[in-house]
């Protein structure tokens, strides 16, 4: 009798989990549909070029791709940064981080969904600090990551990785926000 009844229970918790999963997707649906993408934004996009995850300098993008339905944050490479630092009509961040860190993916991450709902407020510039040696070395760089708000042409902020004893994603995403929007 016992099999039979643990059988009924698993029946019960397996539609339960199908229906909250169902009621959960639904809901995204729903939420994402009404965000804008980065047509307001001015004309920054001509200095980004292809969508690419791997080009050393990349900057995440709420936008739909040609022949796509719906928009969803792409990496396009940066192929003139001082002129994009220049024209951006938004605040910049500069994440420079180093693929070689495990963490990074858990950050770039946090950093989509923040560019999601906030692409009308800051414009994440990702910069492979080992490839951009001159880059990183010009921006005294010395911990990875490390973010740098770029406002109206000038670093405004910095958050500093080596001086902070532990942080997250989480919290890197939202001083972001909080330093781009001040």
């Amino acid at each position: 009798m016992r099999p039979l009844h643990f059988l009924k229970n698993a029946k019960m918790w397996k539609g339960l989990l199908c229906l909250a999963l169902a009621m959960g997707t639904a809901g995204l649906f729903c939420a994402c549909s009404g965000k804008k993408e980065n047509t307001d934004l001015g004309n920054y996009e001509k200095y980004l070029g292809d969508y690419d995850y791997d080009y050393s300098i990349s900057a995440m993008v709420f936008e739909t791709p040609e022949g796509e339905e719906t928009p969803g944050v792409m990496y396009r490479q940066v192929k003139d940064l001082d002129a994009l630092v220049k024209n951006c009509p938004i605040p910049i961040c500069f994440l420079f981080y180093s693929s070689m860190h495990a963490d990074v993916y858990g950050v770039f991450a946090c950093l989509e969904e923040m560019t999601e709902l906030h692409h009308d407020q800051v414009l994440v510039v990702t910069i492979d600090a080992m490839s951009e040696k001159n880059l990183s070395s010009a921006y005294n760089i010395e911990s990875l990551p490390e973010g740098i708000v770029i406002r109206d042409g000038k670093q405004t902020a910095r958050f500093n990785g080596k001086e902070r004893e532990e942080w997250t994603a989480r919290q890197l995403a939202d001083w972001i926000l909080e330093e781009a929007t001040k």
